[in-house]
């Protein structure tokens, strides 16, 4: 079976932002079982209708609003039940969770600015323990540093990254 590129372009996409709608769609289905079935569903009409989806805008957004659509018509296709949140609460809940993922991406951005600005060292050594599931005892025998001092340095660049980001949120927030 060959895919097509836009076929691939989907299937990249979508494996990336799985997790996020699985727990979008997890804060307004209970049932893990309804869950991966509403999941199927939003792929598969997300699949269909890629070919409208415009590349400027964020995939998950697009894809969540599937999702949402897929929530509804599980509901209704399963009325009996009695373990459903109102429809009101289910967009509110939607609502929120856009909110904390645009305010997650946002912050994850400014990390990321926050990241560039270290010195060469410092985000050396933050690329070394967080880009990979290396420990810190084999890190610090790797790169022949002390356990103790390697955790201190991780900690005075966490502060450094921390202060970073909350200077430029708040500044950002003034404006």
């Amino acid at each position: 079976m060959e895919f097509s590129r836009e076929n691939e372009e989907f299937v990249r996409l979508y494996a990336r932002h799985e997790g996020r709608l699985r727990r979008y769609v997890s804060a307004m289905v209970p049932i893990p079982s309804d869950v991966d079935d509403i999941l199927q569903d939003t792929a598969v009409a997300l699949m269909r209708k890629f070919d409208q989806y415009d590349h400027e805008q964020p995939f998950f957004n697009w894809a969540s609003r599937f999702a949402m659509f897929e929530v509804l018509q599980h509901r209704k296709r399963n009325r009996t039940r009695k373990r459903h949140f109102s429809d009101e609460v289910l967009e509110a809940i939607s609502a929120e969770y856009q909110q904390h993922q645009q305010s997650a991406d946002r912050r994850r951005q400014v990390l990321a600015e926050c990241v560039r600005q270290l010195a060469e060292q410092d985000r050396r050594l933050i690329e070394l323990r967080y880009g990979s599931t290396e420990t810190i005892d084999n890190l610090a025998a790797r790169i022949n540093e002390p356990v103790a001092r390697l955790y201190r340095s991780l900690a005075r660049i966490r502060n450094l990254l921390a202060n970073c980001v909350r200077q430029k949120l708040a500044v950002e927030g003034n404006r």
